[in-house]
């Protein structure tokens, strides 16, 4: 992609720089707000120090520089940026906007490591214009970041500082090579961020790679903002600079010949995995073995109900779409439909949507599915989303199911009711980017919804190569960043899962993975006819907080020939359980018959629900796996389902799949309850 990239001078927009051309990208431009008056901005969005050496740069690196002034005023302070009249962001609009009229442009670099103000404002100024955001430092470790940049020959000198343990008189014009060890110091003893996010300092670049000449300070002063004795502020102001030509003169490919820079597949840190998708088992069952007989005779019809808590959630299920003709747009935008008139008729609203799965017919038709979805939920911040594909009879190709959560009714303040989304859009090597309409994770309290993951690469959106072992780890990490992220969680707060898997033979690589990481999940492995980008796996889990809290019971009957299984836990306070329930036989040609699902259902609603049987407030979710070629007599669930919610507030959603997670597994069963 060819690149305008947003710079201040500093550091960070260098090596983002940097970044942007390992990855295979151009920069054809620099773009700068510089201060309107000359003096030093008081933006949280604008580095204006030193910007006297911003024209140098730009003719260091032989591109053009587009710059316009700013008061530095931000009207809008919001985490939900929306376009405000007089605001710096609008400069920032106008300044890009020019770019793209004169030069050819379809991305835009940018240095924010941690800052989510600046990250959101950046990626909505992009969506605007229509361009993606670069962002290959989000989330990066500072101290790690911090000695890469000086390795790759990054030559940045401090020109201001802020913070406990740096003094304008000792560090101003000091390197960050000379500087990182008392940086690392300081954050040990006072836990100032290495890199300077948290404003404790500011750096010029006066040289690396991208530079055919490098910036010399001639002549400089200290500008003292504060004499504070415990932490002094102050700023280098500078007089007078050059540009001096590097010898011996290199072009831009042998200036970055032996750096140790990084392309984006090197920043996934997996081991290489052997392809192993030829290894075969007497139990596989592929994801795309003719199940086409078996998918025509499949019955899934299911009406769309719906389940509300006393404090605020409310379930959807069973959303789907009879057509006709074989046309999936026609049954997802009439699915959709009804996903707004049952929100609008619960005194819900889009926007509070946590997260939807979407189990597709068609994957080709994502695309088409994808606009529809989009013009539905365009809102900012939308829900986490899942997408799978699994074998739907052509008269009913989508089924939906969603969760919602409205905390207006309740007292302000309840942190039970406080909402967090991430929703980060630029391309970094952190996690994949989410450029659409879902968002990578929703906290609600203490309860974490994360989108289904897959093994894209973060900073090229390719996926990894490899078979299902590099795929399952890099997807795994994926939850983790996010996790951490969204709620400073990791892998062991997850409270249970679903593992779609595209053969029944990863089901062993998937599950001897998760349990190297963590034992603490319910975790299912359902075989499905097809993934997004063709992935081998996707892992679909929410987590909680107080995950080390909840207990856990393993039980299980036997009726006539079927074994029952149930695995559950259930929180302290039991006001959050979860379930997971496997129904099988050694019989492979027996039926599973409508009087085992109905002894099936009453056991798995007990369970779930024990403790609160009689709870008006509670309300419970369950998804119903069957695979299409044994003999289950499906069409019997959706009446049985209907006769249990006369007496319990439960929601329902039968998928029909490829396969569960072992051969002799006819019915797998996963439920929750909240209230």
């Amino acid at each position: 992609m060819k690149v305008v990239a947003l710079v201040s001078g500093g550091k960070d927009s260098c090596y983002n720089m940097m970044q942007c051309v390992a990855a295979g990208h151009q920069i054809v431009a620099l773009a700068n707000l510089r201060p309107a008056n000359g003096e030093e901005l008081n933006s949280h969005m604008y580095q204006s120090v030193a910007h006297e050496a911003i024209e140098l740069m730009a003719e260091a690196m032989d591109v053009p520089l587009f710059q316009a002034e700013t008061q530095g005023f931000a009207k809008q302070t919001s985490m939900e940026y929306q376009p405000t009249e007089n605001d710096e962001i609008e400069d920032l609009y106008n300044l890009l906007l020019k770019v793209k009229e004169e030069v050819q442009v379809d991305a835009v670099a940018s240095g924010a490591v941690l800052s989510d103000y600046q990250r959101i404002r950046i990626e909505n100024v992009c969506i605007r214009l229509g361009l993606v955001s670069l962002a290959y430092l989000w989330q990066r470790k500072q101290a790690e970041l911090l000695e890469e940049m000086i390795k790759c020959e990054v030559d940045a000198i401090i020109v201001r500082v802020a913070a406990i343990g740096l003094e304008p008189q000792r560090h101003l014009g000091r390197s960050i090579r000379l500087i990182e060890p008392h940086l690392l110091a300081m954050h040990e003893k006072y836990g100032i961020n290495v890199c300077g996010e948290g404003g404790e300092y500011e750096t010029l670049t006066l040289d690396c790679p991208l530079f055919r000449s490098r910036i010399v300070i001639e002549e400089s002063e200290i500008v003292m903002d504060s004499d504070d004795p415990i932490a002094p502020t102050g700023y280098m102001k500078l007089k007078k600079i050059k540009l001096e030509l590097k010898l011996p003169q290199l072009d831009l490919n042998a200036r970055f010949a032996n750096l140790p820079l990084k392309i984006p597949n090197e920043h996934v840190q997996i081991l290489d995995q052997p392809d192993d998708s030829q290894v075969t088992n007497d139990l596989g069952v592929k994801g795309d073995c003719n199940l086409s007989d078996a998918v025509e005779n499949a019955d899934i019809t299911q009406s769309e109900h719906v389940s509300v808590s006393g404090s605020g959630w409310l379930y959807l299920g069973g959303l789907t779409a009879i057509v006709t003709d074989n046309n999936p747009a026609e049954a997802f935008e009439k699915a959709m439909a009804k996903l707004k008139w049952l929100l609008l008729e619960n005194n819900h609203r889009l926007e509070d949507l946590c997260s939807i799965s979407m189990y597709v017919a068609d994957m080709s038709q994502y695309a088409e599915l994808n606009r529809i979805y989009c013009e539905t939920l365009n809102h900012f911040n939308p829900p986490t989303r899942a997408c799978v594909q699994v074998p739907l009879p052509a008269n009913c190709p989508v089924v939906i199911e969603a969760i919602s959560f409205s905390g207006r009714s309740m007292l302000a303040g309840d942190a039970n009711a406080e909402r967090s989304t991430m929703h980060v859009q630029s391309l970094s090597h952190w996690c994949p980017a989410n450029i659409g309409p879902y968002s990578q994770a929703c906290r609600i309290g203490e309860l974490i919804n994360l989108a289904g993951q897959i093994s894209l690469v973060p900073g090229s959106m390719v996926m990894i190569n490899g078979g299902i072992k590099s795929q399952c780890q890099l997807a795994l990490r994926h939850v983790e960043r996010l996790l951490k992220a969204i709620g400073k969680s990791d892998l062991r707060d997850v409270v249970q899962g679903i593992c779609y898997l595209s053969d029944q033979k990863y089901v062993e690589h998937a599950r001897s993975l998760w349990e190297e990481e963590t034992n603490n999940a319910i975790v299912d492995y359902v075989v499905v006819s097809g993934l997004p980008r063709n992935a081998l796996v996707e892992w679909h889990v929410w987590a909680h907080k107080h995950n080390n809290q909840f207990e856990y019971e393993e039980t299980g009957q036997c009726v006539q020939d079927w074994s029952i299984s149930i695995f559950r836990r259930w929180n302290y306070e039991n006001n959050i359980a979860t379930i997971l329930c496997h129904v099988s036989n050694t019989d492979a040609n027996t039926v599973l018959s409508a009087a085992i699902f109905r002894e099936t259902i009453e056991y798995v609603l007990q369970k779930l629900n024990h403790g609160h049987e009689y709870d008006p407030k509670t309300i419970c979710s369950v998804k119903v796996f069957y695979p299409v070629n044994k003999n289950i007599c499906a069409y019997s669930f959706v009446s049985i389902l209907e006769e249990f919610r006369r007496t319990v507030p439960v929601v329902h959603t039968i998928v029909p799949v490829v396969a569960l997670h072992h051969k002799n597994t006819f019915l797998s069963i996963c439920g929750v309850r909240t209230q």
